[in-house]
């Protein structure tokens, strides 16, 4: 059996609350904020691959949550660069986890494991500083997941968005 190739697009939305409290501000910087085309799946088991970092700065608290195009990875038309109509899509959705590595907030954000179409949520903190986390993409394969043939690869796009929870 072969490889399976996939290719989740990141795509990132900032969304700043008004707030209620004066000068209050939640920003968003995310890296890579482009395709990540070289995640190669083996053609059972368990799948990870760094998804990048998001880096959050705020004064009041946040969450960030993760939305996607679609509920599983799906067949992709690199040609026309459209999903296919009808096309396979894998078994299991994926799996968005953050895991907080760094910052300067006086009590650190938590990062939590996000189930495309199922929870949306992957991290929360306090604010009054920065949080940093590292992504972190999985996707469960089983062999009833079908290789695609050439100029076809699996996609998503995956779009985070931080908002004050104030």
């Amino acid at each position: 059996m072969s490889a399976r190739r996939i290719v989740p697009v990141l795509a990132v939305a900032v969304m700043l609350a008004s707030g209620v409290m004066a000068h209050a501000s939640v920003s968003m910087t995310t890296t890579p904020t482009a395709t990540i085309s070289d995640w190669v799946l083996q053609p059972t088991g368990a799948n990870q691959r760094s998804g990048g970092t998001v880096t959050i700065n705020a004064t009041e608290p946040y969450e960030v949550t993760m939305t996607a195009d679609k509920t599983r990875l799906s067949e992709w038309d690199t040609g026309t660069s459209s999903y296919v109509t009808d096309g396979e899509t894998l078994g299991a959705a994926p799996q968005v986890t953050a895991a907080r590595t760094g910052g300067t907030a006086l009590v650190p954000g938590v990062g939590a494991t996000a189930t495309i179409g199922v929870t949306d949520s992957v991290a929360t903190g306090t604010g009054l500083g920065t949080d940093e986390y590292a992504i972190t993409l999985s996707q469960a394969t089983t062999i009833l997941d079908k290789a695609l043939p050439g100029g076809r690869t699996y996609h998503i796009v995956l779009t985070y968005t931080a908002s004050a929870t104030l």
